[in-house]
């Protein structure tokens, strides 16, 4: 990028405003700080070196002077640049075309912190990229390799063209950044960078092998034992996004991937695209998939209080439901069945399935399905529950503090294996709901398939995407036959789970319509198609032989 950054983030209202924010004390007293140092500013005008002391929370930069706060910047969005004067290193903060220049006698790990919570720009002398392993509409997900250490990577980039068209796209990619940058969990998929380019920002994500969790669980026969470990560790991974003031929102099969092809338990929580920070207002209201969302979400109106944290659990109830019986709990031979199914949370909890299963195993998931979220049980209450009892560990309920020298390493192992990477980001081939608007398909996790809507119009549009580096790479590898994986992943597609659609949130329910009508996806076949598909599968699920499939009388 050139000298003058002019980040696909910034604000044109606030370009002529200062770097620095007014100090806001409650903010700074529920901060998690994870790094304080004394620093140096070097001043605009005429170079003088002014020294300060910052602290950095979980997104945000904290500036004191004599130990009074001066000001704070928002660091989610905000494009770290690397320079130097007078021999000496420097970093430049970065936003709304106002910057900051600071530095101190520990640069490298000052800039090992920074880098973690800001936009960098050099993506292209940073990464080497292998090979393309996922590919939609507005983002693509390759492989690649950091030149530094070799260590190999899930890469997603995203199309700024295609994010900038889409209803709130900016701001809803915005908000999945500032979400995973706040989890640091093994079960939850990891945010490393966050760069941008002319014409892409690249997500760096851990690399998995393992696959999505419904491919699996379609494959492999899951005893008793193995259910139990599976969700406890995703009630853990929830128990600790929990604590940080996040939710989910879409929790469902294909969102949980395997780390590794060896192990059937340890899965990852992916897709945050429709998550969201309980103390910050949110982009969308009414959001999930159908046959897996919590009733309070498709019954929330603007007039009753917002609902919590526990839609989660009722989503992980609904897997939970699913593995063990082999059957969806909200059954319909039509769309509309199944929705109004999911808002009443009528569930059949006498089926001969969960008679068969291990001691308190029903009594756990009536806790976790209860339709009223005050009488559902809270992660940290699933945890304790006795279907647990063998496996748990009260060290996993201890939040651990949060430390620079730990929290910054780089915690993944070289992958040498170039050979099979279906498990990174295999929802990137899938049509999945964009953050609860209903004429738009995928969300900022997931891309959609191609569509000529959103391809540029005009010649300046045509000629600014060709500049891209990456642009120019797919079309090598297009060349060298890439094009039979996309062949591979529209046959994926058409095994896709019933629950494919999109539910409009508040916002589109103001303008279109007050009724529960929701939106399905025009490329998708008929929901009596995909129940005869589901019905003529033999799926070794749970602990059974035999499982039941949906009636489509």
């Amino acid at each position: 990028m050139t000298r003058e950054i002019h980040s696909f983030f910034d604000n044109k209202d606030q370009q002529k405003t200062k770097i620095w924010k007014k100090f806001c004390k409650n903010q700074y007293k529920n901060d998690v700080i994870e790094y304080e140092t004394q620093c140096c500013r070097l001043s605009k005008t005429n170079k003088q070196i002014k020294q300060f002391s910052i602290q950095i929370g979980q997104e945000t930069l904290y500036a004191f002077k004599n130990n009074e706060p001066q000001g704070m910047l928002q660091l989610t969005v905000t494009v770290i640049l690397f320079k130097r004067y007078d021999d000496q290193e420097i970093i430049r903060l970065q936003k709304n075309s106002q910057y900051v220049d600071i530095f101190n006698d520990n640069y490298e790990q000052l800039k090992q912190v920074l880098t973690s919570k800001c936009i960098l720009t050099t993506f292209h002398n940073d990464f080497k990229v292998l090979k393309m392993i996922g590919k939609g509409s507005f983002a693509s997900v390759y492989l690649a390799e950091r030149n530094s250490d070799s260590v190999q990577y899930a890469v997603k980039a995203f199309s700024k063209l295609y994010i900038n068209g889409q209803f709130r796209g900016r701001e809803g990619l915005e908000n999945e950044i500032r979400v995973m940058r706040r989890l640091n969990q093994d079960s939850i998929l990891r945010l490393h960078e966050v760069h941008e380019t002319q014409n892409s920002i690249y997500f760096v994500l851990d690399l998995l092998e393992g696959g999505e969790l419904f491919s699996r669980f379609q494959n492999t026969i899951y005893s008793a034992q193995r259910i139990q470990q599976l969700m406890y560790n995703l009630i853990k991974a929830l128990f600790h996004m929990h604590s940080k003031k996040c939710m989910h929102r879409d929790l469902k099969p294909e969102n949980l991937l395997l780390k590794s092809k060896d192990n059937d338990t340890d899965i990852v929580i992916a897709d945050f695209g429709l998550a969201h920070i309980m103390d910050q207002q949110p982009l969308y209201k009414r959001c999930g998939t159908p046959g897996f969302v919590a009733p309070e979400i498709l019954k929330y109106n603007d007039q009753i209080p917002f609902y919590n944290e526990k839609c989660d659990i009722f989503s992980a109830g609904v897997i939970f439901y699913f593995m063990v019986t082999g059957v969806q709990p909200f059954n319909g031979s039509e769309y509309k069945e199944i929705l109004k199914s999911n808002k009443a949370g009528h569930i059949d909890f006498d089926i001969k399935q969960l008679s068969k299963g291990p001691k308190f195993l029903r009594n756990l998931l009536k806790k976790m399905l209860k339709v009223d979220p005050a009488d559902r049980y809270s992660a940290e209450e699933c945890l304790k529950h006795q279907y647990f009892q063998e496996i748990f560990n009260c060290d996993d309920l201890i939040e651990m503090e949060i430390r620079c020298g730990l929290e910054f390493k780089n915690p993944i192992q070289k992958m040498n294996s170039q050979e099979s990477q279906e498990g990174s980001m295999l929802l990137m081939s899938k049509q999945q709901q964009w953050n609860g608007q209903t004429d738009t398909i995928g969300s900022l996790s997931n891309c959609s398939n191609n569509s000529s809507n959103n391809s540029p119009n005009t010649k300046s549009e045509r000629q600014q995407t060709n500049f891209s580096k990456f642009s120019q790479f797919c079309t090598q590898m297009k060349q060298e036959g890439l094009n039979s994986n996309n062949q591979n992943s529209q046959k994926k597609k058409n095994h896709h789970d019933l629950h494919k659609f999109a539910l409009k949130n508040s916002y589109q329910q103001k303008q279109i319509s007050k009724d529960d009508v929701f939106m399905m996806d025009d490329e998708q076949t008929s929901i009596g198609k995909q129940l005869l598909q589901l019905n003529t599968q033999k799926p070794k699920m749970g602990f059974l032989k035999k499982c039941q499939s949906l009636d489509v009388d």
